[in-house]
């Protein structure tokens, strides 16, 4: 299994990008739309959990994948 060793080696991440652009960062026109596209989403799939544990399970999921996921998986 190959490890990361330095941040550089990580994927550039949703969340990544919404802390780059809340501290005042421009961001590109793709990195913006990646972020509008996983708030809908991300809208769409919590709106269509049919119990509290389906909707908490999806929530969960969702948290990992704005902070994993490259946010090219959003484009």
């Amino acid at each position: 299994m190959k490890i990361a060793k330095n941040i550089a080696q990580f994927p550039i991440s949703i969340n990544d990008l919404k802390d780059r652009y809340f501290a005042g960062e421009s961001l590109t026109f793709n990195e913006i739309n990646a972020i509008k596209n996983y708030d809908k989403y991300r809208l769409d799939y919590l709106n269509t959990a049919a119990t509290g544990i389906e909707f908490d399970q999806r929530y969960f999921e969702l948290q990992a994948k704005a902070n994993l996921a490259p946010y090219s998986d959003f484009l």
